[in-house]
C-alpha cells in the first residue's frame, strides 16, 4: 500500500476505473460507491479531489457513502462500488 492517504485514494480510484472498464462498462455506469476511511470527517477532502476528477458533472455523480474503518486496518481507505452494465 502507498504510505499516504492521498496516494491510497488515488490508487483506489485507479482500481475502480480499471475494474468497471474490465467489465465492459464506464465510470458513468457506476451508481454507488461506498468508502471506508479512518476518520470520515477529517479525510473527506482527500476523497473529494479524486471524486471530482472521476465525476466532474455534479448532476451525474453516483451515490456516495462513507463509513469508518477499524482502527487496526492497515489500509487508510477502502471502497466498493455498484455499476449497472448493459
Amino acid at each position: 500500500l502507498p504510505d499516504s492517504l492521498e496516494q491510497q485514494v488515488a490508487n483506489v480510484f485507479t482500481h475502480i476505473r480499471h475494474d468497471v472498464e474490465a467489465a465492459g462498462a464506464t465510470v458513468d455506469d457506476i451508481i454507488k460507491i461506498t468508502f471506508w476511511v479512518k476518520n470520515p470527517a477529517a479525510q473527506r477532502a482527500a476523497l473529494n479531489g479524486e471524486w471530482v476528477k472521476m465525476f466532474p458533472d455534479p448532476e451525474a455523480r453516483p451515490a456516495r457513502h462513507t463509513l469508518t474503518l477499524p482502527p487496526d486496518s492497515r489500509a487508510l481507505v477502502q471502497a466498493d462500488f455498484t455499476a449497472v452494465v448493459g
